[in-house]
């Protein structure tokens, strides 16, 4: 038997946004590798198996890409069967790429495919990071951008598979030729093992003497060590083989010519501090009810944005339908309503009113269908109303010329004082003050919610137009503690159990105020928002889509018509866990407080409140996973949270956590970051190892002047991406040498 791989895919093929691979299959049989690779898949073992590099566990395989996309040159193309004289006695799996012989965009048909290496097993994913680029610097016909450690291929049932069986692990391979004691003699070669040695020993002496005459003097030396001696025609016939190869090599852009493989580093290099916000996890959309779940997905594709967009917003949809109306009760003594605060950051132009519009579009047409339908019932109450009042002021003319009967007074008193003013439906509110949202509340039976993809209501409460910071209004109807409202012309009145439902959907810049706002930390609004930082895909989005099937809107549109229609209680109706939903949520509580005075320490406050959103998330899910038409059923099952829905809902709350900790961590995109982000793609676009400030201010045109280029490079050089070079005046008089700056490799 040779090496076995392990493989961890999932259960679709060709899906960009999945992010789970939930199945596990392992094999050195090259017939059951191509079953697992018809998948989606990847090589790695992440935490619950969601891919992300913050979920990276471990690794014993390293995957490299080999697509032949930076030469168009035939003959310097790396084919399949090169692989093995590449890496002799190496064991590795071969699989061909979906493209692989086709056109692909402007490229011609050539040799695409992926080379799997068993490897010691890694832990660490920035290890794993960096021995790949060791590997690729090597060998730099495989693909540089594709070596980061929550990497997934593609599923291809028409790949060809093959398993190439080895005794040199290739770090093994890697140490070896960056030993120094290539052409040292040493013990005896044993037949058997002599055309391996012999091929992996050329390879070594070209990459470190180039095609010259001391490489092949090194050889000659090397093959004395054969036991028996190879016969010259053998030996004559391997070094052709190796200088076949080593031509192709040396072809490859990024190959590292002898004289600079030679020479030392004069810098000790280590991984740079990552300038970008770290990779987030998708959307768990198969978290959510079918019916919501395929109208996420849908959306997601009509509109070309990130599913995590639509698919936040849904949980909001679905907490604003049916807030006020349940509860969820966790143990004896505790329970939460239903109600979310929710915020999505992303650029603009990321079509964010485009997703809003459409997850609400159901809500708009049952408030204005249910306003339409109760129009002349409205118009009624004002007309009531109205001629109360002008029965009061009557009343008041009579009893003041002393002609008031007995009891009068006290009979319309009390009508005034029980009368109940109705009017029309608003489901939600966008541009609203705080003072006003108090009123939405009352009128609204204790409910509201503001949906908005701006950010403007933050400027409202930290007080632009009252000059104020009042958000009190916020607090208490996130938690549900009673709001007192005061009306001049009436008795103060109580909101006792408010339910407040938020969905926002705001630029980095506006997250940043928000978190830099002390009174908002400090008093627990930014700790009661659930974050949602979705990867931007502009830039990659495609105009002919597919748009959204009738029947998919049909069922979203009929899901949120029957949580809407569904009638309000005085007492909300309580949702339950099962035995097994509670053991989760218990276990899930303790794994979280283990975590607030280390992992989670710089947003205690915001994880303090985590167990909570994920039973709130946990009782949204429960009721929207049904339809009850209570219109037509005479017996309604109470609502029971199965271990299935609390699975859910915490794997939506680990979503949150990694979102919710980068949105704490980097409070929006900083322009220092982004400039700096800029001339590194400036670097690498055009092959820099070192330059100058001049020559970044001539490839980047955005800088006003030295000192902003200056202020980039400190912040290179301290995040460790770039290093200044000794420098040694000519003479000390005139302007000051213009610094030069030398590249870290691994950039």
């Amino acid at each position: 038997m040779g090496h076995s791989y392990k493989v961890y895919y999932s259960d679709c093929s060709g899906n960009p946004k999945n992010c789970y691979y939930p199945n596990t299959g392992e094999s050195s049989s090259a017939e059951e590798l191509k079953a697992f690779l018809g998948k989606d898949h990847v090589f790695i073992q992440f935490k619950d198996n969601y891919r992300s590099k913050n979920n990276f566990v471990s690794a014993d395989s390293v995957v490299f890409d080999c697509d032949n996309g930076e030469t168009d040159d035939e003959k310097a193309w790396i084919y399949p069967d090169d692989i093995k004289s590449l890496f002799p006695d190496v064991p590795c799996v071969i699989s061909t790429s979906r493209n692989h012989m086709k056109q692909k965009g402007d490229k011609s048909p050539r040799p695409r495919f992926h080379v799997v290496f068993p490897v010691c097993k890694f832990t660490v994913a920035e290890e794993y990071t960096e021995f790949m680029r060791k590997v690729q610097r090597s060998f730099p016909f495989f693909d540089g951008n594709a070596l980061d450690a929550a990497r997934f291929f593609f599923g291809n049932h028409d790949t060809e598979v093959t398993v190439i069986e080895g005794t040199t692990l290739l770090s093994d391979l890697l140490a070896e030729e960056q030993d120094d004691s290539f052409a040292s003699l040493g013990e005896t070669i044993p037949e058997g093992n002599r055309n391996t040695t012999m091929s992996q020993f050329a390879g070594k002496v070209l990459k470190r003497f180039g095609d010259t005459d001391e490489a092949y003097a090194c050889f000659i030396s090397k093959s004395q060590q054969c036991d028996p001696p190879l016969e010259d025609d053998e030996l004559k016939v391997i070094w052709r083989s190796a200088q076949q190869f080593y031509k192709k090599i040396s072809s490859q852009p990024g190959y590292i010519p002898p004289e600079k493989y030679n020479e030392p580093f004069k810098v000790e290099w280590e991984v740079p501090i990552p300038l970008e916000k770290p990779l987030l996890p998708s959307f768990p959309v198969d978290a959510l009810p079918p019916i919501i779940r395929d109208f996420v997905v849908a959306v997601s594709e009509s509109t070309q944005t990130p599913v995590d967009m639509s698919a936040s917003a849904a949980l909001a949809v679905l907490a604003l339908c049916e807030q006020g109306k349940f509860r969820i009760r966790g143990k004896a003594d505790w329970t939460e309503p239903l109600n979310l605060f929710v915020v999505v950051v992303a650029e603009p132009s990321e079509r964010k009113s485009a997703v809003i519009n459409l997850m609400t579009k159901p809500i708009n047409f049952f408030e204005a269908e249910y306003n339409k339908r109760n129009a002349a019932v409205l118009e009624t109450n004002k007309m009531n109303k109205r001629i109360l009042e002008r029965r009061q002021r009557a009343l008041e003319d009579k009893a003041a010329k002393g002609k008031i009967e007995k009891g009068e007074i006290e009979e319309l008193a009390q009508q005034l004082a029980t009368y109940e003013e109705k009017t029309p439906l608003r489901l939600y509110v966008d541009d609203v003050t705080t003072e006003k949202l108090t009123t939405v509340l009352s009128e609204g039976g204790g409910k509201a919610a503001i949906v908005s993809s701006e950010g403007g209501i933050f400027d409202m409460l930290s007080g632009l137009y009252s000059k104020n910071v009042n958000i009190d209004v916020m607090l208490k109807g996130h938690s549900g503690d009673c709001i007192r409202v005061d009306r001049v012309g009436r008795t103060s009145e109580s909101i006792m159990n408010p339910a407040l439902t938020v969905l926002l959907t705001v630029q980095p810049s506006v997250l940043s105020g928000l978190m830099q706002n002390g009174t908002f930390r400090g008093r627990g609004l930014t700790a009661r928002f659930l974050y949602c930082m979705p990867k931007s895909i502009v830039g990659g989005r495609r105009y002919r889509t597919e748009p959204i099937a009738k029947e998919i809107t049909e069922q979203y549109s009929i899901l949120i018509n029957d949580l809407l229609s569904e009638e309000q209680s005085a007492i909300p109706e309580e949702i339950t866990l099962s035995p097994d939903a509670d053991e989760l949520l218990e276990s899930f509580s303790n794994e979280v407080e283990n975590k607030l005075n280390n992992d989670f320490a710089e947003v205690s406050d915001w994880a303090g409140k985590l167990v909570g959103a994920v039973l709130r998330i946990a009782g949204v899910l429960c009721r929207a996973s049904v339809i009850r038409g209570s219109d037509f059923l005479n017996d309604i099952e109470p609502l029971l949270v199965d271990e299935t829905i609390m699975k859910n809902a915490i794997t939506i709350g680990r979503y949150f956590t990694e979102h919710s900790i980068s949105a704490f961590s980097l409070m929006g995109a900083d322009s220092l970051t982004k400039q700096s982000l800029y001339v590194l793609n400036a670097i690498k676009k055009n092959g820099l190892v070192e330059f100058t400030r001049r020559d970044i201010m001539r490839l980047c045109r955005t800088f006003k002047n030295a000192d902003e280029v200056q202020a980039v490079f400190n912040h290179l050089t301290e995040y460790g991406y770039i290093a200044p070079k000794d420098l040694v005046a000519a003479n000390t008089k005139g302007r000051p040498t213009n610094p030069t700056y030398i590249v870290n490799p691994y950039v």
